[in-house]
């Protein structure tokens, strides 16, 4: 691998995972935004529709008929706000709540608390380059690069003991609900079962424009030089963003999720999140939003996996959550994250199996290597061997780090819970794979859940705790526990 020369560290690692924040109003303003309207026992009164179809003609809207919720799509002149106003009036014994969506702020950067880390110079630590003195050429052979960078696979297969037991099949399908994928890339195409679907509006590709996807999906089920948890697990993209100009919404995200589930996957990733508050009304519908959609695909049989979020926060609290964000008097929760009991809230932790230093907790399931910087990286530099080995659209330009590790294209290193999560969902669907294999069908969350406890790393304090839940993950241990 080229020699490590830079001086200054100009990241261009897409994100440690997407930690959205959106923004709200009290008032039906005229700003331009859609509204997301849930009614009362999942269901959209008849008279809604009529009352929309013929006082509205022009108005697009979506329902989301399995949980109950209409999304009033933005407009030029507005006419979303005035139709939000009269159906709060006019069915306000059928609405559960109503909140105005925005676009969700997207962070193109590594943003640490006080400041912007790409306007600090950083160096990088000669004594810590042993990962990288080996030499990585363009004919690098299958699996040579996780070979060499893939500390974080080695932990949780094993050394890739956990391979030989199960790699997984195509019978299992993972939903990645993110920015798509590169359907070109060597180490993911045989393993893409469908083209997906977007629901980004005026897009109807699900090809990844931002990177992020591609990391996810690699993370599960890269097979080339690059190998995933779970070399041949299905994968379908689920699109819900892109470009970093325009983000996402959290509409978008919940029907994703009730798409997947009625498209009978096995598994949902989300490796992105939201803050909410439960004191402001006009939060209240996403929150609602993201309850039923959870629930009504873990009736559909779907294994949700999550992940924690990048801020550092304790999430266990949602007054306490308030105060660390600033907001004092307020609750916040983070979403999806741990904000719902049907699904597997993932936090990350770097080489030494410390929770990585970014990663929320709280109400952790289990943890997952997600990589880190490295100690004492705001003044040392940043540390790549602490980084992550990830999958990289090969159409997009070469990340800076890449260039300078020799990487060949279509790779990069990360980190982020987005990395975490991913590990997660493939070793859930390795164990859905197994227990196929041996005649056990419809593993419930509560008994990979069991698996996860029984065969995690405990990490922390004994037993359960708010930052490692069960522990770090153990796959090669958790296959032999399918029974």
């Amino acid at each position: 691998m080229k020699k490590l020369v830079f001086k200054v560290l100009a990241l261009s690692l897409l994100v440690m995972g997407f930690s959205i924040t959106s923004f709200s109003s009290t008032t039906f303003a005229k700003d331009k935004d859609s509204y997301i309207v849930v009614f009362k026992d999942n269901q959209i009164p008849r008279e809604v529709k009529s009352f929309l179809k013929n006082n509205y003609p022009s108005l697009k809207t979506t329902s989301i008929s399995e949980i109950g919720t209409i999304k009033l799509e933005r407009t030029k002149n507005d006419i979303q706000s005035q139709a939000a106003k009269e159906l709060s009036k006019k069915f306000k014994n059928n609405i559960e709540s109503i909140s105005k969506e925005k676009k969700l702020d997207l962070p193109k950067v590594i943003k640490n608390k006080e400041d912007n880390i790409l306007n600090k110079n950083f160096t990088y630590s000669k004594k810590k380059s042993s990962l990288f003195k080996n030499s990585v050429t363009s004919e690098v052979q299958d699996g040579e690069l996780s070979k060499i960078l893939g500390w974080d696979t080695d932990k949780i297969t094993e050394q890739g003991k956990s391979y030989r037991k199960q790699s997984g099949n195509h019978t299992i399908k993972i939903a990645l609900i993110d920015s798509g994928i590169d359907f070109n890339h060597p180490d993911l195409k045989k393993n893409i079962l469908l083209k997906g679907k977007s629901f980004v509006p005026t897009v109807t590709n699900t090809d990844d424009h931002m990177g992020h996807g591609t990391m996810t999906a690699g993370t599960i089920a890269a097979n080339g030089k690059m190998l995933g948890v779970g070399p041949n697990l299905g994968i379908i993209p689920y699109k819900v963003m892109d470009n970093w100009e325009d983000g996402a919404e959290s509409a978008w995200v919940i029907q994703a999720i009730i798409t997947a589930a009625n498209d009978k996957v096995d598994v949902i990733n989300l490796s992105l999140g939201t803050y909410k508050s439960l004191n402001k009304e006009e939060d209240s519908a996403i929150i609602e939003g993201y309850s039923r959609a959870l629930k009504y695909a873990h009736k559909k049989g779907c294994i949700i996996v999550a992940s924690a979020g990048n801020e550092g926060y304790d999430t266990s609290n949602p007054s306490t959550l308030a105060e660390q964000m600033g907001l004092q008097g307020d609750k916040q929760v983070h979403l999806p994250g741990n904000s719902s009991n049907y699904l597997i809230n993932v936090s990350a932790t770097n080489r030494n199996d410390n929770l990585s230093s970014y990663s929320n907790f709280g109400g952790i399931t289990v943890a997952a290597p997600g990589g880190d910087y490295g100690q004492d990286w705001q003044t040392n530099g940043i540390d790549p061997s602490e980084l992550i080995l990830v999958a990289y659209p090969t159409n997009l330009p070469q990340p800076y780090i890449s260039e300078v590790l020799g990487l060949p294209p279509g790779y990069t290193l990360s980190a982020g819970t987005s990395l975490a999560a991913p590990k997660v969902s493939g070793a859930v669907g390795i164990l859905l794979a197994e227990g196929k294999e041996r005649g056990i069908h419809n593993y419930s969350i509560n008994k990979i859940e069991k698996i996860l406890r029984e065969s995690s790393i405990d990490l922390g304090s004994k037993g359960k705790d708010s930052q490692f839940g069960y522990g770090r993950l153990d796959l090669n241990k958790a296959i032999d526990l399918v029974k």
